[in-house]
């Protein structure tokens, strides 16, 4: 479930229970990094490098969130699926990766926390 589609109250009690899991994801360190490293898209010169280099940008930002974060992960997904984390880790991967994108794509979701890390990231 996206938190678009909750309502004021779910989303505001939803929101103060997902705080502290998306805060120790954006406060990491090596995650930051990582995110500072901007693809250049002057240097690629084919559709394929820009594949490739994005295929890399995943490969080194998926290992620092699922294994440094992963009950953080299992946090976010159960309060938008009403489910425990302990079901999240349970649950078939197909499911929770659908859970991922749905919440990667939920611009809501993304806008609210995204100006929150910009605003941690300024106060620094």
């Amino acid at each position: 479930m996206k938190l678009s589609e909750f309502t004021t109250d779910e989303s505001l009690d939803a929101l103060c229970v997902m705080t502290p899991y998306i805060n120790n994801i954006i406060v990491d360190a090596d995650l930051s990094e990582e995110l500072r490293k901007k693809i250049d898209p002057q240097q690629m010169k084919t559709k394929a490098e820009m594949m490739l280099e994005g295929a890399r940008k995943i490969n080194a930002l998926v290992p620092i969130i699922l294994k440094n974060h992963r009950l953080d992960v299992y946090g976010i997904l159960s309060v938008l699926n009403k489910k425990t984390p302990g079901e999240i880790g349970k649950q078939n991967f197909l499911v929770t990766a659908a859970q991922i994108r749905d919440v990667v794509k939920d611009k809501a979701f993304v806008d609210f926390f995204k100006s929150c890390a910009e605003q941690e990231e300024s106060a620094s």
